[in-house]
């Protein structure tokens, strides 16, 4: 086993994934800057504000970083289709893991409120319920579904799946739910991340995740929006607002009760290279690039958490 080259493989997707993330920032806070010195007043819109830093990320971020992570001469993934009933199925799996990734997140961000004597804020949050509904689901439903799924999972699984499936899963989801760079989405982040790479190294095809991304995102960010800036007085929302909630619950316990009972159906193939046991997480994980990128990102979830 030639563990100093594999160990030298996974260095790289983690410095390239740092360069990314760091280009990525640096675009979003400059173009901000910007935009903030020439019309201060943009301040007060977070429309506006979201615009700004979205832009930059999807029109030159995200390309740079499909430049940076490109695959070149990997063997394509054998094709397999999903029925509808598969894919419903998967999204609710998928709303269970959500779920339980938030409340563990919230548990998470409550115990460090405790710790600073001020509650963590929740930037996204804030940004979601005070700005336009509809440019907020052009980012959250439309961009970032498609731009997500192409670099965590085509081009990071594409690299790694012939050091396994399981591999390429959990590796998808940790540097998915880092590049986040905060504990209210980390967890959820990074269990739906191994949940739609498991799709998509099982199906060969980016559809089907970027169909189930489109819906969680949906769901998430703006059904559950528009039932919260309803007039709650009202009788008529009020009853809304109650079937959401039940629905929602619904979903959260259904989706856990089939991850418990399809959990023997969630097998990974081994890949055409096999890490001995025990050598595992030191090949993967324990390698510069791969260091470097968890401990800045960790890093900067730490500082969101206690300063900002």
């Amino acid at each position: 086993m030639n563990t100093k080259a594999y160990k030298k493989d996974f260095s790289g997707i983690g410095i390239r994934m740092l360069i990314s993330t760091a280009v990525i920032l640096l675009l979003q806070i400059g173009m901000q800057r910007f935009a903030l010195t020439l019309f201060p007043h943009w301040q007060d819109n977070l429309t506006i504000l979201l615009a700004v830093t979205m832009v930059p990320l999807y029109v030159l971020g995200f390309p740079f970083s499909f430049f940076l992570m490109r695959n070149k001469d990997v063997p394509s993934m054998e094709k397999h289709t999903m029925t509808a009933g598969q894919l419903a199925v998967s999204f609710i799996m998928c709303y269970g893991i959500m779920i339980v990734g938030n409340l563990i997140g919230l548990g998470v961000t409550a115990g460090i409120g405790l710790l600073k004597g001020s509650p963590v804020q929740n930037t996204l949050l804030n940004v979601i319920t005070g700005g336009s509904l509809w440019v907020t689901a052009i980012f959250t439903v439309l961009c970032a579904p498609v731009f997500e799924e192409i670099l965590f999972r085509k081009l990071i699984c594409d690299k790694v799946i012939k050091y396994g499936e399981g591999c390429a899963v959990v590796l998808s989801g940790l540097i998915f739910g880092l590049f986040h760079m905060n504990f209210n989405q980390f967890f959820y982040a990074f269990f739906l991340g191994c949940f739609f790479a498991f799709i998509y190294v099982k199906t060969g095809n980016l559809k089907y995740t970027v169909l189930l991304h489109m819906t969680i995102n949906f769901f998430g960010s703006v059904l559950g929006v528009i039932i919260m800036t309803l007039d709650q007085t009202k009788t008529y929302v009020v009853a809304i607002s109650v079937i959401y909630s039940l629905c929602v619950c619904g979903m959260a316990i259904a989706g856990i009760v089939l991850l418990i009972v399809k959990r023997h159906s969630l097998t990974f193939a081994p890949g055409e290279i096999v890490i001995e046991k025990g050598q595992r997480f030191k090949t993967i994980i324990l390698n510069a690039g791969m260091i470097l990128y968890c401990l800045v990102l960790l890093a900067s979830m730490f500082a969101q958490a206690f300063f900002a």
